[in-house]
Parts: structure tokens; sequence; C-alpha cells
């Protein structure tokens, strides 16, 4: 085996990385740890690397090309752990989301399950554990 490997980032393509920013800051408590520019013309970027408020990894970095079209969402479902999945949906709506799917029990699982989109139509899974 060649070194520890392990799973470090996701990155997803967005318009507006501020107010983006603060839909997953305000409703999934991420926070931001570093934000970087750079690149020339069609490659200039902006990205914010943010990770879990209580950990260090993995992190999740909204990625914008300065210079190109708005990206169509629906490349990547982020996965979030939640402590309460109804009320994480009703704060996505609040701050500018879509609930896709009502949150709902899946037993077999051990989990209760919602989908929603950020205000840039990102599709977020939300789950929290079933007592």
């Amino acid at each position: 085996m060649i070194g520890n490997r392990r799973f470090h980032f996701t990155k997803i393509l967005v318009s507006d990385p501020d107010a983006q920013f603060a839909f997953y800051s305000s409703v999934l408590g991420m926070a931001e740890k570093y934000r970087v520019r750079h690149g020339e013309g069609h490659d200039a970027l902006d990205e914010i690397i943010m990770t879990s408020a209580g950990d260090g990894d993995p992190t999740l970095v909204l990625l914008h090309y300065v210079n190109r079209g708005k990206p169509t969402p629906g490349e990547a479902v982020l996965g979030f752990s939640v402590p309460d999945v109804d009320a994480s949906t009703r704060q996505a709506e609040a701050e500018g989301g879509t609930v896709a799917q009502e949150p709902t029990d899946m037993p077999e699982f051990g989990i209760r399950v919602g989908f929603v989109l950020d205000p840039e139509g990102h599709r977020i899974e939300i789950v929290q554990p079933l007592p």
C-alpha cells in the first residue's frame, strides 16, 4: 500500500461562492478554512475551502470560475449528518434552499433522511440516526 489513503475533499462548482457559503454555514454548520484566488483568463477561479466546525476533515470546496458561464448543478450529491433532519430541512428553506424530498424514516438503515437543494440547486442528503 502506498501511504495512508483517505477521502479528503469534494468540490462543487457554484455561481456565487459568498451566498453559497452563507447557506452551508447557516444550515449545515460549515466553517471557512481558507479562501483562494488564482489563475488568469478562462482559468481564473475563487474557492472557499470549508470544513465541519468541529472537525478538521474532510472538506467541501465551493469553486467559482470567474470568467466562465453558470455551472449546471447535479454533478454530485453531498451528504451531511445532522442532529435533527426536520429542523435542518426547515432551516434550508428559510435560507433559500428547496426541499427535494421531505424527511422520512429508513429503519432498515437506522436513519431518518431528507433531501434539499441549496440555493443554486445542488442536491444535499441530510441524515440523522434513529433512536
